[in-house]
């Protein structure tokens, strides 16, 4: 898999975080809030600028109720 490859994904993972957020109606301050992450952090990864490590993924993952795998 090249830079280009990661980059794509990284963007429809955000992409797809950020879709599930708005659905549920949770403004990304009270995801933070939810994830004992910052709002910056957040923010970079729905923008598409920053992978999750892998504690702050469950943690989204649970906020926002999505299945263990998918």
């Amino acid at each position: 898999m090249n830079e280009l490859q990661l980059n794509e994904s990284r963007l429809q993972i955000a992409a797809f975080i950020q879709n599930k957020r708005n659905e549920l109606g949770i403004s990304q301050a009270a995801l933070a809030e939810q994830t004992g992450m910052g709002i910056a952090t957040i923010k970079r990864f729905e923008s598409g600028k920053y992978w999750l490590n892998m504690k702050q993924y469950v943690m989204l993952r649970n906020a926002l109720q999505l299945p263990t795998s998918f």
